[in-house]
């Protein structure tokens, strides 16, 4: 073999030596710095603890709080910066600011870490590290549950049928905004908290967006923040005691806001009966023990604060904690109910307006909407039929004790359905006569297919105060509910109902 091989298959060989050094060289360890000495570094290691080493001169400059690093795994020497920037780690909650650390909760438990973040703040959530030791990154707050939201355009008139329930929420929330040192002079502060209830898609949560709209343009603001909203649900945590701690930070983003901004910031939690159930009477668990006394002491926390307002929107409120509805809590309790037949038609004008309508309705929507309420609150329209299996019928719910603003809106959008599919297929432009006629009974017909939409107050106007026995009754399976037989109508047995 001639020298020039020779050389040539060595140097192949010392290639071949250095690649299959490398191949069998172990994977570095991924750290994450914590603090930085002046000869050392320590250094939280992913899954393997916390390890001081000698800083590398030619990383010092490089390196900060924070900083993802390569170690060796034999001699744990710090070897160079990593070459990633995004990773993925837990999602954690901070609870309070300690120094240069944060307290914060993970899975529900507690924990004391460091923060390489600036504005970093109580309720916002963070992105830690894989060795869960570091701050690294914080969450959008619109992409968290509890943010400030920008208070959707409700002006009162938005809002149909309810106009007696309008003048007294104005005159609870807004008149002692607007009327102040009268106010002030009878010692009467603002409400701190309102309860909403009613039947379901009544324009509970409508209302309070309201409340939150037109408080802002009392107080000249412009209508940005203002407005936490939450659903109860949201709230609950399977850890022990997050729930709890949720129901704090909800609190203290609402008293950093009033007290940044000077203006009322409103907290609208719906179905509040998931979380504020009543305790100790068999219908909520041991968790209800604690929830609802950290709510209790939240609410007794805004005393103080005369720019929070609590709203509670549910449609059980025969199961809400008794502590949580007196007076210097939640101050008022308002009734959100089914519209009647001109509340119907003043939702129905509010839903048409600006819609395409047919030739045929013209421009005279008020007197179609009347005429549209009217037949849905016409006695002869029944839905169901109240049965006691010994004595025959009881009662009978009529078509309006299932009718809401939420199926109201409904029937309009299905019969913008119906004159979109003519329109397509060339027909006739418009919604119509007959197409609102067909979805409102369309609606309806569905309907009667969920008698759990009959709620206490529907059982009380047929029954008057025997209505909730009958509903329990009802519930038990003691009286029967069934659909109205138009085909085979019944007569109540008068000597029974």
């Amino acid at each position: 073999m001639s020298d020039d091989k020779l050389r040539e298959a060595q140097k192949t060989i010392m290639l071949l030596e250095e690649e299959l050094k490398r191949l069998s060289e172990p994977p570095y360890i991924a750290g994450t710095v914590l603090n930085i000495g002046d000869k050392t570094v320590r250094v939280s290691l992913d899954g393997a603890g916390v390890f001081e080493v000698n800083s590398a001169p030619d990383l010092d400059k490089k390196l900060s709080l924070g900083s993802r690093v390569l170690l060796s795994p034999a001699s744990k020497t710090l070897l160079s910066l990593s070459e990633f920037s995004k990773y993925g780690g837990d999602i954690a909650v901070v609870d309070e600011i300690i120094g240069n650390r944060l307290k914060i909760q993970a899975k529900g438990e507690c924990s004391l870490i460091m923060n390489a973040l600036q504005d970093v703040k109580p309720g916002d959530e963070i992105l830690l590290d894989p060795s869960r030791a570091v701050a690294l990154e914080r969450l959008d707050r619109k992409n968290t549950k509890y943010h400030l939201e920008e208070v959707p355009k409700v002006p009162w008139t938005n809002i149909g049928g309810l106009g007696d329930v309008i003048k007294k929420i104005r005159q609870e929330v807004e008149e002692p905004f607007i009327h102040k040192e009268i106010y002030a002079r009878y010692g009467r502060d603002p409400v701190k908290g309102i309860l909403l209830y009613g039947p379901p898609g009544c324009g509970k949560t409508l209302i309070a967006k309201a409340i939150a709209y037109n408080i802002s343009k009392v107080n000249g603001n412009d209508a940005k923040g203002y407005f936490i909203r939450i659903n109860g649900p949201e709230l609950l945590d399977k850890w022990l005691g997050n729930t709890e701690a949720n129901i704090r930070r909800i609190y203290g983003v609402a008293r950093e806001i009033a007290s940044e901004k000077k203006g009322l910031v409103v907290v609208f939690i719906d179905e509040a009966e998931s979380i504020l159930k009543s305790r100790g009477t068999g219908i909520s668990t041991d968790a209800y023990d604690s929830i609802v006394p950290q709510f209790l002491a939240e609410m007794n926390g805004t005393h103080n604060d005369s720019n929070i307002l609590t709203l509670l929107a549910t449609n059980r409120e025969d199961i809400l904690d008794p502590a949580v509805l007196r007076d210097g809590r939640i101050d008022r309790r308002i009734k959100i109910p089914r519209p009647d037949k001109d509340g119907i038609a003043e939702i129905l004008q509010i839903y048409l307006k600006g819609v395409p309508i047919s030739k045929d309705v013209g421009k005279d929507i008020n007197k179609l909407s009347y005429a549209l309420a009217e037949n849905i609150c016409d006695e002869k329209n029944l839905a169901y039929s109240v049965i006691f299996p010994a004595h025959g019928l009881l009662g009978n719910f009529s078509y309006r004790h299932l009718v809401s603003g939420a199926l109201l809106k409904g029937s309009i959008d299905r019969a913008s359905s119906f004159a979109i599919a003519r329109e397509i297929n060339n027909g006739a432009k418009g919604i119509s006569r007959s197409d609102l006629e067909q979805a409102i009974k369309d609606e309806l017909t569905e309907n009667t297919g969920f008698s759990q939409t009959l709620v206490k107050e529907d059982w009380e106007d047929v029954f008057g105060s025997q209505g909730r026995q009958y509903q329990e009754a009802c519930r038990r399976g003691q009286l029967i509910l069934e659909r109205y037989d138009h085909a085979q109508p019944k007569k109540v047995n008068e000597q029974i109902a």
